[in-house]
């Protein structure tokens, strides 16, 4: 569900059998995410995962674990934009906006989470932001892709800790996944690994 002042696309991802959920990126606390948290069991929200911590993609953190007691989990090089609204860019972009939460998961690349017998592993993918990270089940072959990947393109490198060869380099490593691997960016159209290695224009770069 696209949420907050730019869209940014929130993710609950279910395990069917246990009934443990995460959501991915919750950029505000709006009626939808409520909605939807409600429809869940009592309890059930394990994780708050964030793809990075940039404030379109957190803004809606401190109400959502207030209400779920989820924890928050978030690569260690993006935790201080969770409690530093000059970091997160919220100061200069939704000055006032920000709650200040801190994260209870420091992730690091590799590092696996479990929504019942459901894992996801983090893949660090700096190039937007230093701590930028994707999550991939590769049981279901399904990728959260955050502002690294999106539709034919890749996240923007000007922000304070992007740096545009770390973003080629962390986009050949996404493109080397199967290519039926299904690609659910932070904004905009879900997509395929293996679509972007045929149209995306920045995979011709990687090589």
């Amino acid at each position: 569900m696209p949420l907050g002042p730019l869209a940014a696309n929130c993710y609950i991802v279910t395990d069917e059998k246990s009934g443990q959920s995460a959501v991915i990126d919750p950029g505000a606390y709006e009626t939808a995410l409520c909605e939807a948290v409600a429809k869940l069991e009592p309890g059930s929200v394990r994780y708050i995962l964030l793809t990075h911590g940039h404030f379109d993609h957190i803004l809606g953190v401190a109400q959502l674990k207030q209400a779920t007691g989820a924890a928050v989990a978030v690569h260690r090089l993006d935790a201080p934009c969770l409690f530093d609204s000059r970091l997160s860019y919220a100061q200069r972009y939704r000055r006032g906006a920000q709650q200040e939460v801190r994260p209870d998961i420091m992730l690091e690349d590799g590092s696996r989470l479990f929504l019942g017998e459901c894992g996801l592993t983090v893949l660090h993918t700096p190039g937007h932001s230093a701590g930028s990270v994707c999550y991939y089940c590769a049981d279901d072959n399904v990728l959260f892709s955050g502002d690294t990947l999106f539709r034919g393109t890749v996240g923007r490198t000007d922000f304070e800790g992007g740096d545009y060869g770390q973003m080629l380099a962390s986009l050949s490593r996404l493109l080397a996944l199967d290519e039926g691997c299904a690609v659910y960016p932070g904004h905009d159209r879900p997509t395929t690994v293996g679509y972007e290695r045929a149209h995306n224009p920045y995979a011709g770069r990687t090589r």
